[in-house]
């Protein structure tokens, strides 16, 4: 054999090998039977769970439908309508996931059958405590009418607190969550934002009947979801669990470089200025200093942080010019100036650490400080600025219980250093507090059922709360806590605590784990400090528990989050 024929021989016996050896591990051609088409998985929803299908659809009308429901009387029995409209939707969710559930079970052959028992976790298991002393307050109450059907239109009895918890499992045992649910929830909060700068300039797309511009009207109904104290619920929740998702980069696809969300965030900030409620702003000043902080484990979110706070700048920049100087005609002056130099000084400082470390020469530098901010060490620099914001509160209100004769600072300093706790503080709610602190001892452990506490209340100090308020009774501790040691004693209360604490722990003990988890904790915290200024309806609860039911889903979640 030549030279040439023999390589060849050589390279066609190689290649018959390489066939060969590619033969077998080639897979067999596909039989009909496997012929079918395997669709991908679903984004939002597993294709076999209707069960997640109608619990994210009952998300969906919540953020939605909800919110935005009014009756033909509008603010004239808003509270009732709402009220309907949640039972509606959420007897339409629960029922749809028992109807598929029961489906599954009877379309299930006999030989694959098997019963899962769901797993609690704390939460679960404080939500359900909670539940059960609502259920013992109600059975031992007096006043067993209000305790279950609740207190008129302002309905917060066991039946709808029933609805609540229900809710919160549906959501969170149900949903796997994705980013495009806590996107959804904000998206809802950003059109009642809309719609109430809408009624503040005078522009009343709802058809309300009240046309004046704010300032002109001071009235305290805007927007689709009336009082404002009520919106700001909502409103106040949404906005930080959008600059959550902007740091966290927790943002929608089609909203690649965060733009659109951080919109949402600024329109909500917009609205919750001029909605001028102290629970709001109070709210957000603690969730700026406690969690915020918390987010930023690397220096892209540094960068993205400081872009939250330039924006906030800028719009409370903004509004000032807008209403206080060309509507009221209020002096800009230095505190103008300051936040508009503010606002570009942190903007400069986004953007360099955003896009400066994105060159290769710094890329090594980035690294290193990226390992530096450890956990512990950004926990000790959050307590450290909690421990000097609280240091500067103390002084700053020191001072204003000198000089000023009004304002929150001017309110905290006569309570700290002159034992002054005047009935008129915190907007008159120091009159209710100090009476609703008494009362506290007539049933101590399971309290006077759900709801009742209007008319335990008004038994006691009912003819001095109509002289105070010039002939209204009240009805709500303008405190969810106090309210809820009222109607449901210790045990209901140290359960709900429980509840909440348990959740937000969790929340951050995971949050370097799973963005989504920390920009839950922090909505959560926000709705938690407004609770201390505010009270429940079912105008605003439904929307918190929902939030609640997030970030219960959340916590479920495994340690990486899902990216969709």
């Amino acid at each position: 054999m030549s030279g040439k024929n023999k390589k060849k021989y050589i390279r066609a016996k190689s290649n018959a090998v390489k066939n060969t050896t590619a033969a077998k591990k080639a897979p067999a051609p596909p039989t009909k039977k496997q012929s079918v088409k395997t669709l991908p998985p679903s984004p939002l929803f597993d294709r076999n769970n209707f069960m997640e299908l109608f619990a994210r659809v009952f998300l969906l009308s919540m953020a939605f439908i909800f919110p935005l429901a009014m009756g033909p009387e509008k603010y004239g029995n808003i509270t009732h309508y709402k009220n309907s409209v949640f039972y509606v939707l959420a007897a339409l969710g629960l029922c749809s996931v028992i109807i598929s559930m029961i489906i599954k079970v009877i379309s299930t052959p006999e030989d694959k059958f098997s019963v899962a028992l769901p797993k609690f976790n704390l939460p679960d298991v404080a939500v359900l405590l909670y539940w059960g002393f609502l259920f013992i307050s109600a059975i031992l109450s007096p006043y067993k009418d209000v305790a279950f059907n609740g207190q008129g239109v302002r309905n917060d009895g066991l039946i709808i607190q029933s609805f609540y918890v229900a809710v919160y499992f549906l959501i969170s045992h149900l949903i796997k969550l994705r980013k495009f649910d806590l996107n959804i929830y904000c998206f809802g909060a950003t059109i009642v934002a809309g719609l109430v700068m809408f009624h503040f300039f005078g522009i009343d797309l709802l058809n309300t009947g009240f046309s004046k511009p704010n300032w002109e009207s001071g009235l305290l109904f805007m927007g689709p979801m009336g009082n404002i104290n009520l919106t700001s619920y909502f409103v106040t929740a949404a906005l930080v669990l959008a600059a959550g998702i902007y740091i966290t980069g927790q943002q929608l696809k089609f909203d690649r470089n965060g733009a659109l969300i951080l919109s949402c965030f600024a329109l909500m900030l917009w609205a919750e200025l001029n909605l001028n409620t102290d629970a709001g702003i109070v709210a957000l000043g603690v969730v700026l200093l406690v969690s915020m902080p918390l987010m930023i484990i690397s220096l892209e979110r540094l960068g993205r942080y400081l872009a939250v706070v330039s924006a906030a700048l800028g719009v409370i920049a903004f509004n000032r010019i807008v209403v206080k100087t060309l509507i009221l005609e209020e002096e800009f002056g230095k505190t103008g100036v300051l936040l508009i130099i503010a606002s570009a000084i942190t903007c400069v400082a986004s953007v360099l650490i955003c896009f400066g470390f994105e060159q290769q020469s710094v890329k090594a530098l980035k690294v290193r400080l990226d390992k530096a901010l450890s956990r512990r060490r950004l926990l000790t620099v959050t307590l450290s600025i909690d421990i000097l914001a609280a240091a500067g509160l103390f002084i700053a209100s020191f001072f204003a219980a000198k000089s000023q004769k009004s304002g929150v600072l001017y309110e905290l300093g006569q309570m700290l250093y002159h034992g002054n706790f005047s009935d008129k503080f915190g907007h008159n709610r120091m009159f209710t507090w100090k009476r609703t602190v008494k009362l506290i001892s007539k049933k101590p452990i399971f309290g006077s059922g759900p709801d009742t506490f209007c008319t335990v209340f008004n038994d006691t100090y009912g003819e001095e709360s109509k002289k105070f308020f010039g002939g209204r009774n009240l009805d709500k501790a303008h405190n969810e806590y106090l309210q809820l040691i009222i109607c449901s004693g210790i045990t209901g209360l140290g359960a709900f605590l429980t509840f909440i604490g348990s959740l937000v722990t969790r929340a951050f003990r995971h949050a370097t784990d799973n963005p989504l988890l920390v920009c839950c904790g922090a909505a959560v915290i926000a709705y938690a400090v407004h609770a201390f200024f505010g009270y429940s309806l079912p105008i605003n609860t439904p929307l918190m528990w929902v939030l609640l039911g997030l970030t219960g889903a959340a916590v479920r979640a495994e340690s990486k989050s899902v990216n969709y």
